[in-house]
């Protein structure tokens, strides 16, 4: 770990070196729980906790695998839910075009579909 006159050296501001600091920190804890978790699940009843060089590499493994990786929001699953919905709709609403309602249905699920679509793809570009 790096000191703070180390990390001042290099060109850290203050906001940096506490981020860092903090950063360092909050990944040596996890890193260390999820170590002992490990090693936990590995002990046999009759003998001491032990926690040996393949849980921690395990524990850092499991991290990187997991940076990044966003858990979608109720709203996104409410929103593609609603685009199945609608597109399924607009099937039925397409099928009956003939009919008073069949146009209407049509066009208002086709637009609300195209509209939920059209939000996901935008903040999947992101």
């Amino acid at each position: 770990m790096k000191t703070e006159q180390q990390l001042e050296e290099a060109g850290f501001t203050e906001s940096g070196r506490s981020r860092y600091l903090k950063t360092v920190q909050d990944y040596s804890d996890e890193v260390f729980n999820r170590s002992v978790k490990y090693g936990e699940l590995d002990k046999d009843q009759s003998s001491n906790l032990e926690v040996t060089h393949e849980h921690v590499r395990e524990s850092a493994h499991s991290i990187a695998r997991s940076y990044g990786k966003e858990r979608p929001t109720g709203w996104a699953v409410f929103g593609q839910i609603g685009e199945y919905v609608f597109t399924a709709v607009a099937g039925i609403g397409g099928g009956n075009l003939s009919t008073s309602w069949g146009t209407p249905v049509f066009g208002l699920s086709l637009a609300l579909a195209v509209i939920l679509i059209a939000v996901r793809l935008s903040k999947v570009a992101k």
